[in-house]
């Protein structure tokens, strides 16, 4: 928080070395803006031997001035430049990150569901079903007792 109030002071101070055809072309109601949030208490100072990017300033403060630039006081060839560069910067950073965490959903679902069917493919080949000893045994005792109970009822049928 004090590091962005500091870069209001230190942006507002480099506003106020802008030539008056520079400054007027920054809208007032920004100016006034960057000068209700400065920081009063931090004082800084512009060297006037140096160039701008000689200076020590906050990474806030570029950026600020950078947005500055870009929308008020560049050219309309500088503007489309820059805008060039940063849609370039934000393709890259994309290609970046989905290289990284590779987001595309419906190719690694895809590649899911082959691993999964294979496995499963896998799985089937090695389980062979066996019937369970007991159950074997039981259905031999119904397949036996149900062979005596039909002649039984047989021989009731033809006794009767």
């Amino acid at each position: 928080m004090n590091n962005r109030k500091n870069a209001y002071t230190e942006v507002y101070t480099i506003l106020e070395d802008l030539d008056e055809e520079e400054y007027n072309k920054i809208p007032p109601e920004i100016i006034e803006t960057i000068r209700v949030n400065r920081n009063v208490e931090y004082n800084y100072e512009l060297n006037e031997n140096l160039e701008l990017k000689e200076h020590q300033l906050l990474p806030e403060t570029k950026l600020i001035l950078f947005n500055l630039f870009r929308d008020y006081l560049a050219t309309s060839e500088q503007k489309q430049k820059i805008i060039e560069m940063q849609n370039e910067e934000r393709q890259k950073n994309e290609l970046k990150k989905q290289q990284q965490y590779n987001t595309d959903v419906f190719e690694n679902k895809a590649k899911e569901e082959k691993e999964v069917s294979k496995i499963k493919e896998e799985s089937h080949e090695l389980i062979e079903y066996k019937e369970n000893i007991f159950t074997r045994l039981i259905a031999r005792l119904k397949k036996f007792f149900g062979n005596s109970l039909q002649k039984r009822k047989k021989y009731d049928k033809i006794a009767k």
